[in-house]
C-alpha cells in the first residue's frame, strides 16, 4: 500500500483526543516504508497541522471533510493544493435554518472558527472535538454582511447540539432546501460544497500524486467516512465504527482505544 488516509476522532485518536504510542509508531514505520499519511477529517487544517506537529513528520491533509487539501510540513501548510468554498447563498440558507432550529454553529475559514449561538441550551464544549475549534464569537448578521461583501469565505459549517433531535429536524430542513449534511458525530452535523466530501478529496489527492487507489488504506468510523472507504483499495472499519461504515469496509479492526490502525498498517508494512 502506497497511501494511507486516516480519519481522527474515533479512529487515530483516543477517547481524550490523544494518539496511541502503537499508532505514532505504526505511522512512522509506514512513512519510512515509502507510504504516504493522509489525515482526512471534519477538523479544520488549523487543528490538523497540530496533529502534524505531534507526530513529527509530514504529510497530507483533507481537512473540513475534504474542503480544504494541503500539504502539511513540520507542523506547517507547505502548499494549498485545493479548497472549496461555500456559495454566499448556502451559509446564508443554513444560518436562517438555524436558527429557526436553535442550534450552535460554528464557521470554519483558513484562518479561525466563527461561533454563532442562537440560544442558551449548553452545546458539547467538553468533548476533544469542540476542543479543536479556535473560535470566536459573532452575530448570524455581521458574519453574513462580511460573507455578502467578500471578505471572508467559510469552506465548513459546523452545526451542533447536546439534543441530537434538534440536528435530526436541522438535516431534514436542510434536505428539503437541497443542502447535503453529513454526520461526523451524533451531536454534530456538518455541510460542504456540493459535491465536496472526503472520498472525492481523496480521489483528487491521489490523482495529483498519481497513486491508484487499490493501493489507497482508509480508516475510520463515521458517516463522513464512508465515500473515503468506497474509494479505497481497503476501507477498513474501526470496531466502534457506525455499524453502516462497517456494513461497506472490507475489514474491521480494532477500536481507538485499542489502537485499531496500528494493527492493520502493521499487516502491509
Amino acid at each position: 500500500m502506497k497511501l494511507a488516509a486516516i480519519d481522527l476522532d474515533g479512529t487515530l485518536l483516543d477517547h481524550s483526543g490523544e494518539i496511541p504510542a502503537k499508532n505514532q509508531e505504526a505511522l512512522h514505520a509506514f512513512n519510512q516504508h515509502g507510504g504516504t499519511v493522509v489525515l482526512a477529517t471534519g477538523r479544520s487544517i488549523l487543528s490538523v497541522k497540530k496533529v502534524f506537529g505531534e507526530l513529527n513528520m509530514n504529510g497530507y491533509v483533507l481537512a473540513s471533510n475534504g474542503a480544504y487539501i494541503a500539504r502539511v510540513e513540520r507542523g506547517e501548510t507547505a502548499a494549498v493544493l485545493k479548497r472549496f468554498d461555500l456559495p454566499v447563498e448556502t451559509i446564508s440558507k443554513t444560518f436562517q435554518l438555524a436558527e429557526q432550529v436553535g442550534v450552535t454553529i460554528v464557521a470554519s475559514r483558513e484562518t479561525q472558527d466563527d461561533r454563532i449561538t442562537f440560544n442558551i441550551a449548553p452545546a458539547d464544549v467538553d468533548s476533544p472535538y469542540y476542543a479543536q475549534f479556535h473560535l470566536n464569537d459573532y452575530s448570524a448578521a455581521d458574519l453574513l454582511h462580511q460573507v455578502r461583501e467578500g471578505s471572508i469565505s467559510y469552506f465548513k459549517l459546523a452545526f451542533n447540539d447536546n439534543d441530537e433531535r434538534k440536528l435530526k429536524e436541522l438535516r431534514k430542513l436542510f434536505d428539503k432546501a437541497g443542502i447535503r449534511s453529513v454526520f461526523t458525530d451524533i451531536h454534530w452535523l456538518e455541510v460542504m460544497a456540493e459535491g465536496v466530501n472526503k472520498g472525492t478529496s481523496l480521489t483528487y489527492l491521489a490523482n495529483y500524486l498519481q497513486i491508484d487507489p487499490k493501493r489507497i488504506l482508509a480508516f475510520g468510523d463515521q458517516e463522513n467516512d464512508i465515500e473515503m472507504l468506497k474509494v479505497s483499495g481497503v476501507g477498513v472499519a474501526m470496531d466502534n465504527a457506525l455499524e453502516p461504515v462497517k456494513e461497506i469496509a472490507q475489514e474491521v479492526t480494532k477500536s481507538n482505544e485499542e489502537a485499531g490502525v496500528a494493527v492493520v498498517l502493521e499487516k502491509y508494512l
